[in-house]
């Protein structure tokens, strides 16, 4: 069955496109991208007033598969993908167990495709069990299949493991992703250290201690040539590293998230757990930092660390509570908010650091329109205004900073390998 989307505004940020056109698609793949195109043997999805991107990338998500499916599972993360507008996920491997071994690796990635709606790509633990003692098997699961190196959720502190872990991704071209905080700063801490802390008489987490974290990582990454990816970053320290490191032609890039570029530490002034996070909300100067950066090309990517918990986790009193909450479902429209209906960013600007950027951190064949290539695709309505309603969510955690905000802009479709997965907020699969 063919496909053909027909009228909408084609933005492609890998080939420097951006033009009113149509697709059409056949056995998954795009088979031509022009204007005018008329076929008689194909559905066609009216497009007139949608960008139509290529299929967004987040490169930072927790499906908490095996072990954590309390919290969220292959099928429910995929499906919430899928309703954000997420064509391919890469997943975090702080499970139970740890994914630390290459047959772990391959068989994520094969319940991926047995039970997910989307692409799913695995990260490999940096150490065993992420105890950040002894380094897991690297090589294996590169060769496996994994697309990057993690210890998320976990500062790795001995420097001399970074290292030697840099040493062996350097050898495959992959990227260490780091959680940058100086665990003996931010231990026992649970918001930014300022003056909502102070005010609610809550232990903070220094924005220092990131800073610290992401110089060394700097250092390592220039000493041995490899490339350092530094997660959700969030301080205005860390950015000016990060851009100076660039300057020195350093492999290092980074994420933000959109929590972190829509919220600040004042949403935790009626300490609603939703809005605990790690690294934390910070104040308004770091906020405005982490929009420069990601402007002018310091920050590569936008993902959503979206990081479920239970409810009942989640519902306790603040200190007590875990970090994290979901985020798929909101990204799209948060990022559209605060960045392009705030007049800070242009379309293209977002849609590249939602999919092209990330694949290429990556190294993955995702985030570009082209005839011949996988027809995946993310269709957005800029300028559909709506609530959001955790009960409406298809990820297991309910929880969101977010609930109940008027957000404009939202995914009204989304196409993977040439079907349609999710049209107007309904998965389909």
């Amino acid at each position: 069955m063919k496909l053909l989307i027909k009228g909408g505004r084609i933005i492609n940020p890998a080939k420097d496109f951006d033009a009113i056109g149509d697709i059409l698609i056949e056995n998954e793949k795009i088979i031509q991208i022009g204007s005018d195109i008329n076929v008689t043997d194909a559905e066609v999805f009216p497009a007139v007033g949608l960008v139509v991107a290529p299929g967004f990338v987040d490169m930072h998500v927790h499906l908490r598969e095996p072990g954590l499916e309390a919290k969220e599972d292959i099928a429910s993360g995929t499906r919430a993908a899928a309703a954000g507008g997420i064509t391919t996920i890469a997943c975090m491997p702080n499970t139970k167990p740890v994914i630390d071994n290459a047959i772990l690796v391959a068989g994520i990635a094969q319940r991926a495709q047995l039970e997910g709606v989307v692409h799913v790509k695995v990260i490999g633990a940096l150490s065993k069990g992420q105890e950040g003692k002894e380094l897991a098997e690297i090589g294996d699961m590169l060769l496996s299949g994994a697309v990057a190196i993690s210890d998320d959720g976990h500062c790795v502190e001995s420097a001399k493991l970074l290292k030697t872990g840099l040493e062996y991704t350097g050898m495959f071209d992959k990227a260490i992703i780091s959680h940058a905080e100086d665990e003996t700063l931010v231990n026992e801490g649970h918001m930014h250290e300022g003056a909502v802390s102070a005010m609610l008489g809550i232990k903070g987490r220094p924005s220092v201690a990131e800073d610290i974290a992401v110089a060394r990582d700097i250092m390592l990454a220039e000493y041995t040539g490899s490339r350092i990816h530094i997660a959700h970053i969030s301080s205005q320290g860390a950015v000016e590293l990060v851009r100076q490191a660039k300057s020195r032609g350093i492999k290092v890039t980074a994420e933000v998230t959109p929590q972190h570029l829509a919220l600040t530490d004042e949403v935790v002034a009626d300490f609603d757990s939703a809005a605990k996070v790690n690294p934390p909300l910070r104040s308004n100067e770091h906020r405005e930092a982490l929009i420069a950066g990601l402007k002018d090309g310091t920050i590569d990517a936008i993902a959503t660390d979206h990081a479920p918990h239970a409810f009942e986790e989640k519902d306790r009193e603040f200190r007590f509570a875990p970090s994290g909450f979901a985020g798929l479902e909101t990204s799209i429209g948060v990022v559209l908010s605060t960045l392009y209906h705030g007049g800070l960013f242009t379309l293209p600007e977002i849609v590249a650091r939602m999919s092209a950027n990330p694949a290429r951190i990556l190294g993955i064949e995702a985030g570009v329109l082209g005839e011949g290539k996988l027809a995946d695709i993310t269709i957005i309505n800029p300028d559909l205004e709506w609530t959001v309603d955790s009960r409406k969510f298809y990820t297991r955690g309910k929880l969101t900073p977010f609930e109940g905000r008027q957000l404009k802009g939202k995914a009204v479709a989304t196409i993977v390998k040439g079907k349609m997965i999710m049209q107007n907020g309904e998965v389909l699969e």
